[in-house]
């Protein structure tokens, strides 16, 4: 998909005037707790127990295979869920694969897998025209790593200032722009090298939003596949983002959380992000911040306030954007500013989304692919078995909510 295309097919009808009106019944609820959340009661954790009684044991079939394809930021999740959910039930065989967000999408709606993963939500129309359900599964990040020789700090970096870097406009380390928002650091005069995803990336999703929304002289889309500069190189997948930049001295990447302990064990530095605020003063020290728990918490929390059930699809990135899916992302209009119940929001945080069928061939299998959905929304968002292994955090329970009383409208068998 051109970034053009992905654009339009990756929102969402949230942020409306009655929809500002109704956050104020549930806003309140939105508040993400950093630990386990299995829900067991209420919420609909419960009702997979009534209804599916996931306890172990044949879930029917004597050979059932779940197949999942898509984001490279999720398929960690998936190695962890996938050999959980085996034991649990041993005739059932859960078969995921990282391809991209691009390929989870296409995937989905082909009907060639049973579970497209992306880490960017597709629109009502989108989901209408091939019979998806867009469930948000967890909360994510993605970190500005960067091979920089002689540099062991955290460097300072906003969104103005990446967006240049990508965009050609910043070239060298020691731009002054740079140099402003680092004091006392001493930056090489060396060329910055930037390096893109090659596949169809909901982490290209994710970070050119961030530029688009920063700095409004943007030249491209934002979206899952975007023209980039001849002399910035490709990578494919997280893992490729990670050794391409072990190979490149003085280069820049964007890579997903989930790959954090990968990058860092490669001996690269992160950037910590300028929220919103930074990018209207980058010379400020306190608007950098780095990818915490708390910090990523934070970030979610702004953004949630934009959710519109029943659609869970939202932009998070640099707090959240109002009637980013009814108007689409402004060019360089920003994000919420941090507000002082959450003034230290980490910027590049995003919902990952998992799409199922909701006009499924078998009835049969449709019910093991939602069992397996109520089991991952349920027990699977625990924070100490799943989430944080791979640095994600558990969703809110409201989110969780909201998938559970979508997942009751997909049909399924006896």
């Amino acid at each position: 998909m051109s970034g053009q295309a992905s654009t339009s097919s990756t929102n969402d009808d949230l942020g409306s005037a009655p929809a500002r009106r109704r956050r104020a019944s549930y806003g309140a609820t939105i508040v993400i707790v950093v630990g386990v959340v299995l829900l067991l009661a209420g919420l609909g954790a419960g009702i997979v127990v009534q209804k599916y009684a996931l306890g172990g044991g044949s879930t029917g079939p004597s050979s059932v295979t779940i197949t999942e394809t898509g984001s490279s930021l999720i398929f960690p999740l998936f190695q962890l869920w996938g050999p959980a959910y085996e034991k649990l039930y041993p005739n059932v065989n859960i078969t995921a694969t990282s391809t991209g967000s691009g390929a989870g999408i296409s995937g989905a709606e082909a009907g060639t897998v049973d579970i497209g993963g992306t880490d960017a939500f597709i629109n009502s129309s989108v989901a209408s025209q091939y019979h998806l359900l867009d469930l948000a599964t967890a909360i994510s990040a993605q970190l500005v790593f960067y091979n920089l020789p002689g540099v062991s700090q955290h460097l300072n970096l906003n969104g103005t200032v990446l967006a240049m870097i990508y965009a050609g406009k910043i070239t060298a380390w020691n731009d002054p722009l740079i140099q402003a928002a680092n004091p006392g650091v001493n930056l090489p005069s060396n060329p910055i090298v930037p390096i893109h995803r090659s596949d169809g990336s909901g982490d290209t999703f994710m970070f050119t939003s961030l530029c688009y929304l920063s700095w409004g002289g943007w030249p491209y889309k934002y979206g899952t596949t975007v023209s980039w500069l001849s002399t910035s190189p490709g990578a494919n997948g997280n893992s490729g983002m990670v050794t391409t930049l072990q190979n490149t001295h003085y280069g820049i990447a964007y890579i997903g959380i989930s790959y954090e302990d990968q990058a860092v064990s490669a001996g690269l530095g992160y950037a910590a992000l300028g929220t919103q605020a930074a990018n209207l003063n980058g010379t400020n020290p306190a608007n950098y911040v780095l990818p915490t728990p708390q910090n990523i918490s934070q970030d979610a929390n702004l953004g949630l306030q934009y959710l519109t059930p029943p659609s869970l699809a939202v932009s998070l990135i640099l707090g959240g954007s109002p009637n980013a899916a009814t108007s689409a992302l402004r060019l360089g209009a920003g994000g919420t500013l941090p507000t002082a119940q959450f003034p230290t929001p980490y910027p590049d945080v995003n919902l990952e989304n998992l799409l199922i069928s909701t006009n499924p061939s078998s009835l049969a299998h449709s019910k093991q692919v939602v069992q397996f959905m109520w089991w991952a929304l349920s027990y699977g968002n625990s924070a100490q078995q799943f989430m944080t292994p791979v640095h994600f955090l558990p969703l809110t329970p409201a989110v969780i909510g909201y998938d559970m009383a979508a997942l009751e409208n997909v049909p399924v068998g006896s």
